[in-house]
């Protein structure tokens, strides 16, 4: 028995990636947590992030979000789009032409990971990305670009301290992404070459090794032409499968919140079972898949509660739960 143990433990310790397997490495991955206030438009720098975990590492990236005042979702001031799950997403800008912003203009998003990654270990990358589509504002947002990726770091960049646009990235993806109606997902992997403790999310290359497209596919050429993308739902782990088949829903042990979600696939009802404590104050959010609020109900020291689904169609949806013991998000099957 001793022998068994001995080996047991070997393995254990001799295998230190075991530990990260079935974990997204990036706290916050769908911005739905807000740090201060979803107000002002901007993540601000590390010390004055508005969403929780996440901030600026050069010029200054948006949280969109729906009490925002001036990034609203869904916005309507020409790029219409809800956020891939939840109600809040990211927004950031590619390229610039010079005219409507001189230099070269990057607008790079960063965030803390929950562990640092490891010398030698493959990272499997995915996010969910929209093309946006403004031609209202003073800026013209019709460019698509490439060269879109990630960069893992330890250094502490900000507005103040962006970080250089050197033409070097952990991974990059090298094609269009032109969908401005629905969200399209980038994924892929790459090695650590060390243990850093940050990624960053965005264009690393300079206008010279940038491709650009004009989305209106006409001869005009428009001086002040922006490339900008909302992007939600970002997951790092060393599991390719978890990577490949993440979408946004993050949950929580069912301890904290609720014990049972079924039937799921369900034909009519779903119960939620909240166990013999109760739901304590609780509220329930059913979400379509673009972003859209379709049914709000609240429990108060529930054990059991119903949602009606017959009157949607069949189809996925996200079920938002929150209460005084913590938040849930899953997906529910309507058949």
């Amino acid at each position: 028995m001793r022998n068994y143990l001995i080996a047991f433990f070997l393995i254990i310790f001799a295998n230190p990636f075991t530990c990260l397997a079935q974990i997204n490495l990036v706290p916050n991955p769908s911005f739905e947590d807000t740090a201060i206030d979803c107000i002002s438009s901007g993540l601000g720098g590390v010390a004055t992030h508005r969403c929780s975990n996440w901030y600026s590492c050069r010029s200054s990236p948006d949280y969109w979000t729906p009490c925002s005042q001036a990034n609203t979702i869904p916005y309507i001031g020409g790029s219409y789009q809800y956020a891939h799950t939840g109600n809040k997403m990211i927004g950031f800008a590619t390229y610039a032409t010079q005219l409507a912003v001189q230099g070269l203009f990057r607008e790079i998003p960063g965030v803390d990971l929950i562990q640092p990654t490891i010398a030698g270990q493959r990272y499997y990358f995915s996010m969910f990305i929209n093309q946006a589509y403004i031609k209202k504002t003073m800026w013209v947002f019709l460019l698509a670009t490439n060269k879109i990726g990630v960069k893992l770091t330890n250094a502490t960049y900000s507005p103040g301290t962006p970080v250089p646009i050197n033409n070097i990235s952990d991974f990059v993806d090298t094609l269009f992404h032109t969908d401005t109606l629905g969200w399209t997902k980038i994924s892929g992997s790459f090695i650590s070459n060390g243990s850093f403790n940050k990624l960053m999310i965005g264009n690393f290359f300079d206008d010279a090794h940038t491709d650009t497209m004009n989305l209106d596919n006409d001869s005009i050429t428009y001086q002040n032409a922006v490339a900008y993308y909302f992007i939600d739902d970002v997951c790092l782990s060393t599991d390719s499968l978890y990577a490949a088949t993440w979408t946004g829903i993050e949950t929580v042990p069912q301890t904290q919140v609720i014990q049972k979600i079924f039937p799921n696939p369900t034909h009519d009802f779903l119960t939620i079972a909240f166990g013999t404590s109760g739901a304590g104050n609780c509220i329930m959010e059913l979400f379509s898949l673009d972003g859209r609020l379709l049914l709000k109900k609240e429990e108060l020291m529930s054990v059991n509660s119903q949602l009606d689904l017959r009157q949607f169609p069949p189809g996925m949806y996200v079920l938002k739960i929150k209460s005084n013991k913590g938040e849930r998000v899953v997906k529910v099957m309507k058949e």
